[in-house]
């Protein structure tokens, strides 16, 4: 038996139950044996553990995809029980529409779940070939040659694109995103036919576009865009900020004036001539103002894009910091808490609103907690409360030592991802999380700033308070004391 649930592939393995396996299930319930992994897998085994049993009953659960240089192969019980994917994402919008904050959102995201994952930005080659600082004549519509460029620079990305989605390992689900304005009808064609051409060459996976369009209307979400753009590199180092400013928004008027939006007649592809085509699903999500609105066409059937459909559900882009402070031992949690609660009363006088506050529930967590609770003033009407979060999910969890001597990452990752990640990412203010231990904010640093590294373990990791704040293309992390 064969479930698919939100990227992962599940295979039950069930095989006759006899009259002892019945009754060792009756003397041990929940009894679970880990295999020992990292993170891109983990297997579970229900009953005997497999160095006791030749044949256990187990549900196998592996991701659907793994590094750049591990195939999945290696760990599924039944590789042809695993589902498999080349997703091609085409981000869609005007300049300033967070089309690369959101490109960066999902990147991080799915590599942290350890999806093979990676982003072609046309913007970033236009500046390799020599064209940073590009005025706002460059991307005129009556500059036909520039034009021209553009649309040769954004195909290039896309050949690069499913270049790389041929080289993945067999049997690994792979996700590219072509990060590029693509705001006319005609390069979406071209785009989709170079899709339709890889599709047809049996070379990959099976082939599935999914088009990102992002649409903001907001005028204070549109400024802040613009302003975040002039740390770019086309006006990094400008000494006139004012006339980069008004550069910029030339640039914008110049694609408004071609901006034809995403339409559902171009979702199919297929040639005319029923014999050449192939089996290549297109589909939408369009996101308007930041997550207001978000609108699926033809996504549900995608394995892969389901977690990439439920994280976008859960982000938005106001303007916000997150402080991730470690937990010290009980016995300093009183001074911890005090220090933690002028650090926030600071942060609530510059932003004219309440913090709110995730804590584990271990011991020192609560302490600090109660504490928090206690030095931290009401705040006045009609601003909404604060909320003090207590969550087990921020604990590393020990299991038997005679089994395993402690969680992997990946089920951390795994718990984490829906009890504590996207709950950060749905809160609308500033938070304060305190993490019980290095491996908590590693996931955390790893999901909101991405993993450099093959292995979060590997992250090198700040002593004191990381702060948080938004850019342009995702968040940036300082450290403060």
């Amino acid at each position: 038996v064969r479930h698919l649930i939100c990227g992962v592939s599940v295979t039950l393995s069930l095989p006759t139950e006899t009259k002892e396996t019945k009754v060792k299930r009756a003397e041990a319930p929940g009894d679970v044996h880990r295999r020992r992994g990292d993170r891109h897998a983990s297997v579970l085994y229900l009953g005997e553990s497999p160095r006791k049993a030749k044949s256990p009953s187990a549900w196998v659960l592996d991701t659907l995809a793994g590094s750049d240089d591990v195939s999945i192969l290696d760990r599924a019980t039944d590789p042809k029980a695993v589902a498999c994917e080349a997703v091609v994402l085409v981000l869609v919008g005007l300049p300033a529409r967070g089309k690369s904050y959101l490109s960066n959102t999902v990147l991080r995201h799915l590599r942290l779940l350890g999806v093979r994952v990676r982003s072609f930005n046309a913007g970033e080659l236009r500046r390799e070939t020599g064209k940073a600082g590009a005025s706002a004549d460059f991307f005129s519509e009556s500059n036909t040659a520039a034009k021209d460029e553009r649309d040769r620079l954004a195909m290039m990305c896309c050949a690069d694109l499913l270049e790389w989605l041929r080289a993945a390992p067999a049997g690994t689900s792979s996700v590219g995103i072509l990060d590029a304005t693509n705001t006319t009808m005609s390069r979406r064609k071209k785009v989709l036919a170079c899709c339709l051409e890889a599709a047809a060459g049996h070379e990959l996976a099976p082939l599935r576009v999914i088009f990102l369009e992002s649409i903001c209307h907001d005028p204070v979400l549109l400024q802040g865009n613009y302003r975040m753009k002039l740390h770019n590199d086309d006006y990094k180092g400008s000494q006139d900020a004012d006339a980069a400013l008004t550069d910029f928004q030339k640039r914008v008027v110049a694609y408004e004036k071609q901006y034809q939006p995403l339409e559902d007649s171009e979702l199919d592809p297929s040639p005319e001539d029923p014999n050449k085509r192939v089996p290549m699903p297109v589909g939408y999500v369009r996101i308007i103002d930041g997550g207001e609105k978000i609108v699926c066409c033809r996504t549900g059937k995608s394995v892969v894009a389901a977690p990439i459909i439920e994280m976008l559900h859960a982000m938005h882009l106001t303007p916000r910091r997150i402080l991730l402070a470690p937990e010290v031992a009980p016995s300093e949690a009183t001074r911890q808490g005090k220090r933690l609660a002028d650090l926030l009363l600071r942060v609530e006088r510059e932003e004219g609103h309440g913090v709110d506050i995730i804590c584990s529930a271990s011991h020192s967590g609560a302490q600090i907690a109660t504490v928090l609770e206690r030095e931290l003033p009401p705040l006045t009407s009609p601003q909404q409360p604060r909320a003090i979060l207590t969550l087990h999910a921020l604990q590393m969890r020990n299991v038997d030592a005679d089994r395993c001597k402690s969680e992997v990452y990946a089920d951390l990752v795994r718990r984490m991802r829906s009890e504590v990640i996207l709950l950060i990412e749905r809160l609308p203010r500033s938070v304060l999380v305190v993490c019980p231990a290095a491996d908590t904010r590693r996931v955390l640093l790893a999901h909101f700033c991405g993993c450099q590294e093959d292995s979060i373990a590997d992250m090198p990791l700040p002593a004191g308070i990381v702060e948080l704040r938004r850019d342009h293309k995702g968040f940036s992390a300082t450290e403060i004391s």
